[in-house]
């Protein structure tokens, strides 16, 4: 199977901040896009909805936290309900869960070697993990030919 082109989003969920993660139109290169506040009223759904629609997705990465064993975290069940509520709101879009193992990690080495300092990455941090578990799934489908990570039906 080939690379597919057209945008995907990529997401680092969290109960708090959840970074999002674009590409361009060709589905090969990713930024960092933007964080949505978690809302116990789900206007983060609707938020990544229209920003899924607004940029024609045709795919939601999410990131699947997992402890470094490879055993999902504990957050994983609350990670699998959002990515079901996404796939049950844009049945169109393939939403697919990827391991997202030191993401975080990275993201924070990343800000640390451009100077910015640890309290002003609060607001960058995951946008910048979501773009790093995106470019995780591209590089997967790129290398392998297969759409990447676990697809929620």
């Amino acid at each position: 199977m080939a690379f597919r082109s057209g945008v995907r989003i990529g997401i680092d969920y969290g109960k708090s901040r959840i970074g999002i993660a674009v590409t361009d139109p060709s589905g090969k290169i990713c930024f960092p896009h933007t964080t949505f506040k978690f809302s116990p009223y789900g206007t983060h759904i609707d938020e990544i909805i229209a920003l899924a629609i607004e940029r024609e997705a045709i795919e939601i990465v999410v990131g699947m936290p997992k402890h470094l064993s490879g055993v999902e975290g504990a957050t994983a069940q609350s990670v699998r309900e959002f990515a079901q509520e996404l796939a049950t709101e844009l049945p169109e879009l393939r939403v697919c869960l990827i391991d997202e193992r030191l993401t975080t990690n990275q993201a924070h080495a990343g800000l640390a070697t451009m100077g910015i300092e640890n309290r002003k990455r609060k607001d960058k941090i995951d946008q910048l993990a979501a773009a790093i578990i995106l470019e995780n799934a591209l590089q997967t489908e790129l290398v392998t030919g297969n759409p990447p990570g676990e697809q929620v039906e």
